[in-house]
């Protein structure tokens, strides 16, 4: 009966260095019955083509396309620009696109915008409500559905049809938020410059006239009568 149990005991002994080396190897240690190089453990680096990680699969709202602009035409800005000047841009326009996961729920954009003070001088709320399968978009085998929303508001006068309560008259950066189903998704600014001022055109000077008692000819005249020949005395 000892011999058994002493038979056993070196089984059991002998087979967990073994199994306590396996798992030290998953985890990503060095095994007990190897000679340890060095007391850090070195993680080779992922290939290339693995490294590059979904960042977007988990996420409610990607924002693709957030600008302002000079106007929008069909729908689309026709520039992108980030500066205006009090005297010579007469608005700001603002453009958006995002996308979401495909359901058949109700979503609402909020834009709101915001002067270098902090204070609010915009806001405009868009419903969005489309079927399951409406407004499909599929990018790197994801599919979304995509949405666009676009605003302008004015520096020289109000657009009311878009919330806008006050002109953006201060010097500064002014920014715009942009909320879908009361999640903040993006922020986008532009500057507002001072008045610029007007050059005057350069003054060209009078071209001189010419002198009134000029006795030559403008051009050298041309005679159509044939010349007289030469006669020349010969001795």
């Amino acid at each position: 009966m000892k011999i058994k149990i002493t038979m056993m005991g070196l089984l059991v002994f002998l087979l967990v260095p073994t199994a306590y080396a396996d798992l030290e190897w998953i985890t990503g240690g060095v095994p007990k019955n190897t000679s340890e190089k060095s007391g850090v453990t070195t993680v080779k680096d992922a290939p290339s083509g693995e490294a590059n990680s979904n960042t977007t699969g988990n996420q409610d709202i990607v924002v693709s396309h957030m600008t302002t602009c000079t106007k929008i035409v069909n729908q689309y800005p026709v520039d992108s620009v980030n500066f205006f000047y009090l005297n010579k841009s007469p608005q700001v326009s603002y453009f958006a696109y995002f996308l979401i996961k495909p359901s058949s729920r109700i979503h609402t954009a909020t834009v709101e915008w915001f002067s270098p003070s902090s204070l609010r001088i915009a806001k405009f709320d868009q419903e969005f409500r489309v079927g399951f399968v409406d407004k499909l978009l599929t990018l790197q085998n994801e599919t979304y559905q995509w949405f666009m929303v676009n605003m302008t508001i004015g520096l020289d006068h109000i657009h009311p049809e878009y919330g806008q309560s006050g002109l953006p008259k201060d010097v500064g950066l002014y920014t715009v938020h942009l909320t879908v189903d009361g999640q903040l998704v993006g922020i986008t600014f532009f500057y507002v410059k001072p008045a610029e001022e007007k050059k005057e055109p350069a003054q060209i000077a009078p071209i001189p006239s010419a002198p009134k008692n000029l006795s030559m000819p403008m051009s050298t005249p041309v005679s159509r009568a044939p010349m007289a020949p030469i006669q020349r005395n010969i001795k």
